[in-house]
């Protein structure tokens, strides 16, 4: 099979591929991006927020104060 692939084929096949590959890697950079500028909270984050809000919320902590 691979001897009736000419060059053309081959430089096809490597095109494509490479074209897919920056795709994924672009679309990581954009998505990094995003996280970056809304600064997205994951799961165990947003339970810590949630935890010293409550906190400070009760008067167990003080808010910070610049």
């Amino acid at each position: 099979m691979l001897e009736d692939l000419g060059l053309t084929d081959i430089m096809a096949t490597v095109a494509g591929a490479a074209v897919v590959a920056y795709m994924f890697f672009e679309i990581s950079r954009r998505q990094q991006a995003l996280r970056d500028l809304f600064d997205v909270l994951d799961g165990e984050d947003a339970e810590l927020t949630t935890e010293l809000e409550r906190l400070v919320e009760t008067g167990a902590l003080q808010p910070f104060a610049a």
